[in-house]
């Protein structure tokens, strides 16, 4: 090779060394200057749904509640009494509760008593009516008594009068001589397919005295009913629901409150994805205590509502958990977010043939069932999750198998909790009553607590304490039993300050 082509061939080769060397320095200049991609921070998101504002006045049965079938003031009323076991008599005392005057059965001697008392319900009976009954019930022993004790009833009769449904209380075995309260409630339906016609009333004891002295009883008082207007909710048109149907503020109040708590404790719009119903409510007052008296729209700033009124329905609900649908609000969520999720509506364990629950949408009178629900859930990957439900049933809701207080969703980044075990719910239907709320019994203060920066199970265990101020106040634990599972075990530290923040 010569001289000429040697030196041509070394030539490129430092001029492509000089050229990359210029190139290299250039970009390290200007490197602190170039935009650096941050790795995406771990975010707080919600879903937030109601899904329906009509509500059903209650109704008491005054022309009941005030007659000798109900307070036994003068006699022993309309009842029949029947004791299988030949070894008690029903009589009246003056002996009373609230009033004077009560009915009870007497045991003859030492020995078993089986026998009941019945009352025909001569009063309207109003097709898929909630019945809610309260007795008074004292037992009077030396010792207690061995077996069930008393319980009361409702026997949902044919137009044979034959009995195709009974709704049973819990059994009550000991009172300490003192009057204590049960309570159930039936729903005049018809989920054995046979037409319901009549209602009876049932009072029942079994058990055993034994050394049954001069003043062993049971004596019944103070029979209260009181009626929730109900609806069809496989088809809410056919038949029409009976008078008492109202739109009104509470299940979006309670959405709205959970809403405006979110972000007062910093969740962002961008991330509360909010569904509500409250066609002909264009004013919301959660609460008559604070300063707001419109919640939809708090001193000028209004609720960002994503999705309003008609489009609020199944469907819609089932594609935004869907994280496999590009642009849904689960599709957003990454593995190291947390997740909320509020649902508030009616819901029923009557329509499907498992009796497992559905949640419902006033919009369409469509609904999503549990297992719809858990299937799309368990896809969301995300580092924690809150799942409240606030629907009568709602316990049913997220159990798989029905089988309240032991099997749940198996979702092991999550905190489960709902309003209510396999039973109804209830709310204030607006603010004017004298807790001056509207919303849940059991989720508004819970809520209400978180608020005040405690933690999940301080606020769950405050609103099972929770005692709303009705004819008859109890605790909600008693009226509604909501359950709470926790898989993360984190309900003592998870709050809006906490370590993790809710």
């Amino acid at each position: 090779m010569d001289l000429k082509s040697s030196l041509r061939k070394y030539f490129f080769l430092v001029a492509f060394i000089l050229i990359i060397g210029l190139v290299l320095s250039t970009w390290i200049l200007y490197l602190p200057n170039m935009p650096v991609r941050q790795p995406r921070l771990a975010q707080r998101k919600a879903i937030i749904v109601c899904g329906a504002n009509d509500f059903y006045e209650s109704e008491t049965e005054d022309e009941f509640n005030g007659s000798p079938d109900a307070n036994f003031v003068t006699n022993t009323g309309n009842w029949s009494f029947i004791d299988r076991e030949m070894n008690s008599f029903l009589e009246w005392s003056s002996f009373g509760n609230e009033t004077l005057g009560s009915l009870y059965i007497k045991p003859i001697g030492p020995g078993s008593i089986n026998a009941s008392l019945t009352l025909n319900w001569t009063y309207p009976l109003y097709e898929y009516a909630l019945y809610n009954i309260s007795v008074s019930v004292q037992i009077n022993s030396t010792i207690d008594i061995v077996g069930n004790g008393a319980r009361i009833g409702l026997n949902w009769l044919d137009s044979d009068d034959k009995v195709v449904r009974t709704d049973w209380s819990a059994y009550l075995s000991r009172t300490g001589n003192k009057w204590r309260n049960i309570k159930m409630f039936g729903v005049c339906n018809n989920e054995t397919n046979t037409e319901i016609f009549k209602l009876q009333l049932v009072l029942a004891f079994e058990g055993d005295f034994v050394g049954a002295g001069p003043l062993d009883s049971i004596h019944y008082d103070d029979i209260l009913i009181d009626r929730k207007i109900s609806v069809n909710l496989t088809d809410p048109t056919d038949p029409n629901p009976p008078p008492g149907r109202i739109n009104s503020d509470g299940f979006p109040a309670q959405a709205l409150q959970v809403y405006w708590i979110l972000k007062g404790h910093g969740y962002t719009d961008e991330n509360i994805f909010l569904m509500l119903y409250h066609t002909g409510d264009n004013i919301i007052d959660i609460d008559t205590n604070d300063i707001y008296p419109n919640d939809l729209n708090r001193s000028g700033v209004p609720a960002d509502i994503d999705v309003e009124n008609g489009d609020v329905n199944a469907s819609r609900f089932k594609r935004e958990l869907d994280v496999s649908i590009l642009g849904s609000f689960a599709s957003t969520i990454r593995p190291k977010d947390q997740l909320i999720i509020f649902m508030t509506d009616h819901g029923s364990n009557g329509i499907l043939p498992d009796k497992n629950a559905t949640f419902h949408f006033e919009a369409n009178h469509s609904y999503i069932n549990e297992t719809e629900f858990y299937d799309l859930v368990k896809e969301i990957e995300c580092e924690r999750m809150l799942i409240c439900v606030d629907c009568c049933f709602s316990g049913n809701f997220l159990n798989e198998n029905k089988n309240i207080g032991q099997s749940w969703y198996n979702l092991p980044n999550c905190i489960l909790i709902s309003a209510a075990s396999d039973i109804p719910s209830w709310y204030w239907i607006n603010n004017k009553n004298p807790d001056g709320f509207a919303g849940s019994w059991f989720f508004h203060p819970f809520w209400d607590h978180l608020d005040k920066n405690n933690t999940i199970i301080a606020a769950y265990n405050f609103a099972l304490g929770f005692v709303p101020s009705t004819w008859n106040p109890i605790p909600v634990v008693i009226i509604q039993n909501p359950l709470m599972k926790d898989y993360l075990g984190i309900n003592d530290t998870w709050s809006f300050n906490g370590i993790p923040q809710l």
